[in-house]
């Protein structure tokens, strides 16, 4: 009972947290020309998508703060500091003013927020995933992982119901402004949430024994050099997988001149599409193996990413983006599902494991996957290619497959429950 209490309570803080964060995603196109101006609307579109971006390149950084204070004090303490500290920037820009009535500060206090938010959510999702694998290791950890980017996502379409909601027609020209600030009060309520979290008995033993690692980034970069940059090459798969199809695929029906409204329900039903195949694919992660489902999920991305896109450009309609994002997400979930346990579980020992997974999928997803929709767009604008979003989608998906097929699991003796070997230890098992 107490890990089911577990699990529902990192998923609800999960999703709350993620609610914040790619609320502004979802809000992108909309917000360009109030904080972004510009008299071409594609480069209004890449400036804030480029704000966009901007909070994954402060993940990196937020990595290192969490990612220390989880492998140091503990991962109950990190998870409650990276929910209350991504309420106020959500708050900021729900109340922040237009460029119209304040110039050049308004869009400079969005990159800001958004920079903020970038550190905050660094240590979101890698927290929650150490803890519920740390819970779950020896019984089916790949499900309760898979969970984890689930609730996230329901988080997502909370914020893309929301979004759909305060821009329909008759709607005031603020109303979009509402979302946003309910994030800064679903925030406090996941902050309520997170403390009431018990610790990790992984870490509570490792902590007993006195075997935390003083500095536990350092033992990543000196002797974990393999995985963690396999880590990062999976990160770019997760994310660009992920962002190019909700997204920047999602940019694509303002091609249609449909209102932003109808844009964003079209948006929600590939979400769900994730919601569905995320927990049944975790399921069967668990009995075919963690990394031979991620292997599946890799090459089917790999293949079929240029001729989706291909067929989508042919004369866009509302039926074949719905039928590319359906295709694209269950690629990406065979991928996706089963990441969070395959990293925690597999690639990093417990006293290093939260620094390594965190730093890891930051910078990948700073160099690939949240840039993924700007880069996207660039390359539209730069090739005249419209199929050029499926190589880079492909090229992403090849760097996730070789980052797998290159992964070094760590043997059983390093994972054994009764505790941690430091860096002695480490040194014998990580030298490549």
């Amino acid at each position: 009972m107490q890990k089911k209490k577990l699990i529902f309570a990192a998923m609800i803080g999960n999703a709350l947290e993620y609610y914040d964060f790619t609320l502004y995603g979802f809000f992108a196109a909309y917000l360009s020309p109030l904080y972004f101006p510009s008299d071409n609307h594609t480069t209004s579109l890449i400036t804030s998508f480029g704000a966009f971006a901007a909070g994954f390149f402060m993940r990196p950084v937020g990595s290192l703060i969490f990612g220390h204070l989880g492998d140091k004090h503990g991962r109950k303490k990190a998870l409650f500091f990276s929910v209350f500290l991504i309420t106020l920037p959500t708050l900021i820009i729900g109340i922040l003013p237009t460029y119209s009535q304040i110039g050049v500060l308004a869009p400079l206090m969005i990159v800001i927020c958004r920079l903020a938010q970038g550190i905050c959510t660094a240590g979101e999702y890698t927290g929650a995933t150490v803890l519920i694998s740390e819970y779950t290791e020896r019984n089916q950890p790949g499900f309760a992982c898979s969970l984890l980017p689930a609730s996230s996502l329901m988080g997502a379409i909370i914020g893309t119901g929301l979004g759909a909601l305060f821009l329909m027609e008759g709607m005031p020209s603020w109303a979009w402004r509402i979302p946003f600030v309910m994030g800064f009060i679903f925030g406090l309520f996941g902050l309520y949430l997170r403390s009431g979290l018990k610790e990790s008995p992984l870490f509570t033993h490792l902590e007993k024994k006195k075997l935390t690692v003083g500095l536990p980034i350092l033992d990543v970069l000196k002797y974990q050099k393999r995985n963690f940059l396999c880590t990062m090459g999976m990160g770019a798969t997760s994310l660009a997988s992920f962002y190019m199809i909700s997204v920047y695929v999602f940019t694509l029906t303002a091609q249609l001149k449909l209102p932003p409204s109808y844009g964003m329900l079209l948006n929600i039903f590939p979400l769900f599409c994730w919601i569905t195949f995320l927990p049944i694919i975790g399921y069967f992660s668990d009995k075919v193996g963690l990394r031979k489902m991620m292997n599946y999920g890799a090459v089917a991305l790999i293949v079929l990413s240029v001729p989706v896109f291909s067929f989508v450009s042919q004369e866009i309609s509302v039926g074949k983006i719905l039928f590319a994002q359906v295709v694209l997400s269950l690629c990406g979930a065979l991928f996706v599902a089963p990441m969070g346990a395959f990293l925690a579980t597999k690639l990093f020992p417990v006293s290093s494991r939260y620094s390594g997974i965190a730093l890891g999928i930051s910078c990948g997803e700073a160099l690939f996957g949240g840039t993924a929709p700007l880069i996207a767009t660039a390359l539209v604008v730069l090739t005249g290619a419209t199929t050029a979003p499926g190589f880079y989608l492909m090229f992403c998906s090849v760097i996730g497959w070789l980052a797998l097929r290159y992964s070094k699991p760590i043997s059983s003796s390093v994972q054994k429950k009764d505790g941690e070997k430091e860096s002695v230890m480490a040194k014998k098992q990580w030298a490549v």
